[in-house]
């Protein structure tokens, strides 16, 4: 099940996909849940990381398209899900518009309310990311 959620941001387009682009590559500074990261391997267009969050050990293909501000973090070799995770910025009529999209699906039926679970972390993930943009 795909959830997700938007937020309005206020300030420069760069600033904001420059603090997406920081939380990719050193999820550790902005998520608190991250307690180690690593960069694997580098492609050109993004790089393999993997890191730990809530006891989690998560590979994930992170692919960087500038040009439509995506990010998306693909997983690999997961044992419990299959899915990805996508940052979008979205310029509406001048307004800047932060999305959080997680399609997450159990490999385990046995897994229930996967949504209601991860949508208040994402939620907070995209309010915790706008109050630092318009810091900044």
């Amino acid at each position: 099940m795909v959830i997700s959620y938007s937020e309005r941001v206020s300030c420069s387009q760069e600033i904001l996909w420059d603090l997406l682009l920081d939380k990719a590559q050193h999820p550790e500074r902005t998520i608190k849940q991250v307690t180690e990261s690593k960069i694997l391997q580098t492609y050109s267009d993004g790089f393999l990381r993997e890191m730990t969050a809530v006891g989690l050990n998560i590979k994930e293909r992170i692919t960087i398209d500038a040009k439509n501000q995506e990010i998306r973090f693909v997983l690999m070799d997961n044992e419990s899900f299959d899915g990805y995770f996508l940052n979008k910025i979205e310029n509406k009529n001048g307004e800047l518009v932060l999305t959080y999209t997680q399609d997450w699906k159990p490999k385990n039926p046995e897994v229930q309310d996967l949504d209601l679970q991860f949508l208040p972390v994402l939620k907070n993930a995209v309010l915790a990311m706008k109050k630092l943009a318009e810091q900044s």
